[in-house]
């Protein structure tokens, strides 16, 4: 049993394509594939070119083209006859002179006009990933469930939670252990030991001024002596 692709994109749809219709019909002969189909979007453009190198390389071309509607799914148009590709052509007309040039404008309605002859696929939506799982609660352990998880596992002791706590922490240890959040930190006072050796220890507020290191002048010197 043979296997045809009916979807394949060239370089002529436009950032969507990289390969050109030559090289499409080429590797599809390589693989051994008998047909292939080139379907770009909202265009014929690339037919003739690869009707060119499906012949060359003794291979069936499928011509199509992908429509995409406004105001509904998008299509496989495969015409079956001369008469169906022209309606086709004739389709794909009508939508690009409705919008400007890149774009094709086309409805439902318009398919309607154009369908005798023609094959259609219809292509169903592709769902974003992340759309498809943004109602669903996440399920994985938080950072903090982890830990506990682990120090229960590994002693009978409770399991402990890590607290956040303000920077600095460290100097009001009890501040944690509170069930009441103060508003802001409580203020600590440090009290410095003196160096061994000395004999007073004076607050900073009372303190006395070290004695100045200016130079002594000549009259400072000849009053000191006196």
């Amino acid at each position: 049993m043979s296997y045809t692709e009916l979807q394949i994109t060239s370089n002529f749809s436009f950032l969507r394509g990289a390969s050109h219709p030559e090289e499409l019909a080429a590797q599809a002969a390589a693989l051994n594939h008998s047909a292939l189909a080139i379907t770009d979007r909202n265009t014929l453009a690339g037919i003739v070119r690869a009707h060119a190198a499906a012949k060359k390389h003794r291979i069936r071309l499928i011509p199509g083209a992908r429509v995409d509607l406004l105001d509904g799914p998008s299509l496989l148009a495969l015409p079956t006859d001369k008469a169906a590709y022209g309606r086709l052509s004739a389709l794909l007309t009508l939508g690009n002179r409705r919008a400007e040039k890149g774009d094709c404008h086309l409805y439902k309605a318009d398919v309607y006009a154009h369908t005798q002859g023609l094959q259609l696929i219809v292509i169903p939506p592709i769902r974003s990933a992340i759309a498809s799982t943004s109602g669903q609660n996440s399920t994985a352990p938080s950072p903090n469930t982890k830990r506990r998880w682990a120090t229960s596992a590994g002693s009978p002791q409770p399991a402990t939670t890590a607290v956040t706590t303000p920077n600095n922490s460290s100097a009001y240890p009890n501040w944690r252990n509170n069930t009441e959040s103060p508003s802001s930190p409580p203020t600590t006072s440090t009290t410095i030991s003196p160096p061994a050796g000395s004999c007073r220890t004076s607050s900073p507020a009372s303190a006395k001024r070290p004695p100045s290191t200016t130079p002594a002048t000549a009259s400072t010197r000849m009053r000191n002596a006196i």
